[in-house]
């Protein structure tokens, strides 16, 4: 008997020490979350006071990009956040 708890702690252990490196996983994605909006945001900024047109159509490709890794980030930290 005294084996088998000893089994039970050590799994006990792992199961926690699982919680613990997911904790800050969402804490990473919030913040790079909030990091990829605000750059998102400036690049709008930069994009409505630029009159060049290749410049223009950069700022817009770089837009897209921001956007699609800003709803990747926001699903994947929905998933972690029901762990969280």
């Amino acid at each position: 008997m005294p084996q088998a708890e000893k089994i039970i702690d050590k799994l006990k252990s792992l199961i926690d020490a699982g919680k613990k490196t997911e904790r800050p996983k969402c804490e990473r994605i919030a913040e790079l979350l909030k990091k990829l909006k605000k750059q998102e945001r400036a690049a709008k900024e930069k994009l409505a006071k630029e009159k060049d047109r290749t410049k223009r159509k950069r700022l817009s490709t770089e837009i897209k990009i921001l956007h699609t890794q800003r709803k990747k980030a926001i699903r994947r930290y929905k998933e972690l956040r029901k762990n969280c």
